[in-house]
């Protein structure tokens, strides 16, 4: 499940789109099945996002069908947003795209890891970016992709 967005108030934390491109051809690549996950905010990101790469989207939902279809992955891309608490809660692998928190807050019971963008971020728990550059430009797909193998392997 690829969660592809951090909602409206926290676009520091917004991992760039053709990050999320390059990371879904690399899946589908190896064999994976990349389902895109999201709200109301994500939905014209994830429509596009299918389009280009015919990952499947199935929309956005209420909660109650947002956490099931959470529930059918095997494990989670995503920042920290609601769908990282609901993959928690549903014992669910997670790779944790972190740029502003502090990354020894976080507790994923060991299921998961935190990724983090190769450059810096200077803007911490602010909602939007403050730097002279945008950290999350510098968190490479293969990055990510080589922590999804990782997990999914364990």
């Amino acid at each position: 499940g690829l969660n592809t967005g951090c909602g409206s108030r926290w676009t520091s934390r917004l991992w760039p789109e053709k990050h999320w491109l390059e990371l879904i051809k690399m899946l589908q690549n190896e064999g994976y099945f990349p389902l895109l996950l999201g709200g109301e905010a994500e939905h014209d990101r994830n429509k596009r996002l299918a389009e280009q790469t015919n990952a499947t989207y199935l929309g956005a939902f209420p909660l109650a069908q947002f956490i099931s279809l959470v529930d059918k992955t095997d494990l989670v891309v995503t920042a920290v947003t609601m769908a990282l608490h609901i993959a928690i809660g549903l014992k669910k692998n997670i790779v944790l795209l972190n740029n502003i928190f502090n990354p020894n807050e976080f507790e994923l019971y060991g299921r998961g890891v935190i990724v983090q963008p190769d450059k810096e971020c200077k803007c911490f728990f602010k909602g939007q970016c403050t730097n002279d550059y945008f950290c999350m430009e510098y968190l490479p797909a293969m990055k990510v992709f080589e922590k999804i193998k990782e997990q999914i392997n364990k």
